[in-house]
């Protein structure tokens, strides 16, 4: 059994890196036990070097990334490709739908229609609840409400709840392998 610690006090530049942390443990421990092969998908980035003449070397004078990413992780699990993006807010009652890009529903949208399985976790820091929302289930709401949040009162009505299970400190894949549909 795996015993995690985590510090949730952090930078606003790494916020969200203790999530994809918690979800490649849980990955890992997935490949370990032959359930599912996840990884996270690396931004590209272009990296720009200028010439030092003092140090007669090349130094990296700026990176910045070189095109929009698909989403955070993808990967199979049980004959499944299921691709899915982690997402973390601050706030105490609802998660801002402006944390989620149009490049990733659009994303998702291509990997449900081609019966992928498509989602996202996303995790209050406030609550310390974490919820699998379906792709469709997003597409949904957005067509029938308007707001520019998701209150976390509809995510307990409409999605599973990720929990720590099995020495995993976030079992997102028993909710994946639930769902017939992409």
């Amino acid at each position: 059994m795996v015993c995690v610690a985590i510090a949730i006090t952090m930078s606003k530049a790494n916020r969200g890196k203790y999530f994809e942390e918690w979800i490649d443990w849980a990955n890992q421990q997935y490949l370990s036990r032959g359930e599912a092969v996840v990884t996270k998908i690396p931004t590209p980035w272009k990296v720009v070097r200028k010439y030092s003449p003092y140090k007669k070397t090349y130094e990296i004078a700026m990176a910045f990334p070189e095109k929009k990413s698909t989403v955070d992780f993808g990967g199979t699990a049980k004959k499944m490709s299921i691709w899915f993006d982690a997402k973390v807010t601050k706030n105490k009652l609802s998660f801002p739908l402006a944390n989620i890009h149009k490049h990733q529903i659009e994303y998702l949208k291509h990997v449900n229609n081609q019966g992928g399985k498509a989602f996202f976790l996303i995790h209050s820091e406030h609550s310390k609840d974490t919820w699998l929302l379906w792709i469709d289930q997003l597409l949904n709401f957005l067509e029938h409400e308007k707001r520019k949040s998701i209150p976390f009162t509809w995510m307990d009505q409409h999605c599973g709840k990720v929990k720590a299970n099995t020495g995993i400190v976030l079992d997102y894949l028993p909710l994946v392998l639930m769902r017939r549909e992409g």
